[in-house]
Order: C-alpha cells, then sequence, then structure tokens
C-alpha cells in the first residue's frame, strides 16, 4: 500500500523548548489524505474522527475513525462513505459519537462550482451522521468551512463559519421523533473570511480568518507567495469580537485553527508543516 498521509500530535504539556510535533502510530488506511480532524471521548475511548480526501472517483471523501490504544499508538477502526460528503471541510465529533461535517461544495463538477460562485448560488451544506446513517441538514451556502458544536443553557447550539459571508452561522439544534433538524438564530460577522472554530477554557471562541482570497489562492500554488492570517476570539456572552492575533503572512500564511493553551496560543496553517506559537495577549 502507497502511504500517502499520516496524523502527528504535540505534547503541549512539556516546556516550550521540548515540544516537537510525533508522528502517530497507527494501521492508516488506504488513499488517506486527512484534512479536518475531530477529537472525543467516545464510550469512554480517546476517539478521532478524520476527513480523508482520497482522490477516488467513486468516494473521494470519507471519515476514518481511529481509536487510541496507548502513547502514540492509535488503531483505525472505521472507514465512513455517503454521497451526502460532496467536499467536506471540517467536522466535529461529539461524545456520543455523533458527527457534524460541514461541506465547502455541492455535488456539482468544478465548472459548476465556478459558476455557483459567480452567480453567488450556495450550495454547500450540513451532514449529521448518528452513528448509524447520514442526513443532509441543509441550509446551503457558499463555500461552507470550520463547524463547532457546543451545549449552551440547555440548548444544543452549532456553529459554521460561511467564508463567502464573512461571518459565522448559528443554529439551535431540535429533536424530534421525526429526526433533527436545524433552526437559524443568528450571523456573527468577523470581517474576514472564516477558518475553524475553537473553544477556550472560558467558553469563548477562536475563529482564524482569511482576508485576501487573493492572497489565499496564490499562496496555495507557491509558499513564496505570504497570504495574512488574522485570528479572532468571540465573546461567549456578547459575541463581541476581538482581534487577537494579525499578520501580513510574513510569520505565518494561510492560518487555519487557533488553540489555547495555558498561557500560549498555538496557530496552525493550511499548506505548510508547522505550528505558531504565542503568548496569549
Amino acid at each position: 500500500m502507497e502511504e500517502i498521509g499520516w496524523l502527528s500530535m504535540v505534547d503541549l504539556s512539556l516546556p516550550l523548548s521540548e515540544q516537537k510535533p510525533l508522528r502517530i502510530k497507527a494501521n492508516y488506511p488506504e488513499h488517506f489524505r486527512p484534512h479536518g480532524i475531530s477529537y472525543a471521548k467516545v464510550n469512554g475511548k480517546d476517539t478521532l474522527a478524520v476527513i480523508s480526501h482520497t482522490l477516488l472517483d467513486e468516494t473521494p471523501h470519507r471519515i476514518e475513525i481511529f481509536e487510541h490504544l496507548e502513547g502514540i499508538e492509535w488503531k483505525h477502526t472505521k472507514t465512513l462513505e455517503h454521497p451526502l460528503l460532496t467536499g467536506p471541510n471540517d467536522l466535529f465529533l461529539t461524545e456520543s459519537g455523533e458527527i457534524f461535517s460541514s461541506n465547502d461544495r455541492g455535488p456539482e463538477n468544478k465548472l459548476m462550482q465556478y459558476v455557483n460562485m459567480i452567480i453567488k448560488r450556495g450550495t454547500a451544506d450540513l451532514v449529521y451522521y448518528n452513528g448509524k446513517e447520514f442526513k443532509n441538514l441543509d441550509h446551503k451556502v457558499i463555500l461552507g468551512n470550520g463547524v463547532f458544536y457546543r451545549v449552551e443553557k440547555g440548548e444544543e447550539i452549532l456553529y459554521r463559519s460561511v467564508f463567502s459571508e464573512k461571518s459565522i452561522h448559528v443554529f439551535k439544534i431540535n429533536r424530534t421523533n421525526e429526526g433533527m433538524s436545524l433552526e437559524f438564530r443568528k450571523k456573527i460577522e468577523i470581517g474576514s473570511g472564516p477558518d475553524n472554530i475553537m473553544q477556550d477554557p472560558s467558553g469563548d471562541l477562536y475563529v482564524v480568518g482569511h482576508p485576501s482570497v487573493y492572497s489565499f489562492l496564490k499562496h496555495a500554488s507557491s509558499k513564496s507567495m505570504i497570504s495574512p492570517s488574522i485570528v479572532y476570539r468571540i465573546n461567549q456572552g456578547t459575541d463581541k469580537v476581538d482581534l487577537v492575533y494579525s499578520n501580513d503572512g510574513s510569520e505565518i500564511s494561510a492560518a487555519s485553527t487557533a488553540y489555547e493553551f495555558g498561557k500560549r496560543i498555538y496557530i496552525s496553517q493550511v499548506f505548510e508543516d508547522f505550528l505558531l506559537t504565542c503568548e496569549k495577549p
């Protein structure tokens, strides 16, 4: 089997000088090209759900499930496939084993994807997996991105980054005997194309933004062409958006995720193989 992609982990509890990425040992599935990733303790087991873009015609996108064994060793336990996974960009795994996945495109071909962007027709929807089967949660947008789930004041809330609208869409999850549906609540405007969403210990949300689509695409073709990176923090109680980090791309280009641990923030990016860390402001 050709080895294509793998996962890495960093022990953030170590002194900063000793922190380094360690390659996870696992029985990786064939055609594994990892993208979005989510962790949860499911039925008492440390579990990862990972989007994989196989590039296969029949199943171009999959969700791969891994369970922790010990140390840096994990076991691949399941592959999830479904036609609704038209372009999964990010996903969220809950402790009950449910998965919410955000598509960044619809089922159309590349030409129609381009046409839809020009005429501003959204086809990228949300997908839900209940542990047995997939369901379309609809709410089609142009360029869906990060997705985040949590319970707020007894209500299940789902956040979704909508790149084209420079905003976060917020939904209330309704569960009935007929199944699950989403009730749109509000938009949180951030001023640039949002990527992944993470929560800090206080309940505030970190969101990374791409202020220039042109620079992002140029950086995708050549790492010498830098792309600005912005990190925002959204106040849990007021939805106030504060700037946490901003750079023209010379430190880190096309950032994708910001995560707070202790007194530091760790920032990853889309295309290159390093993390940037800085003190929390």
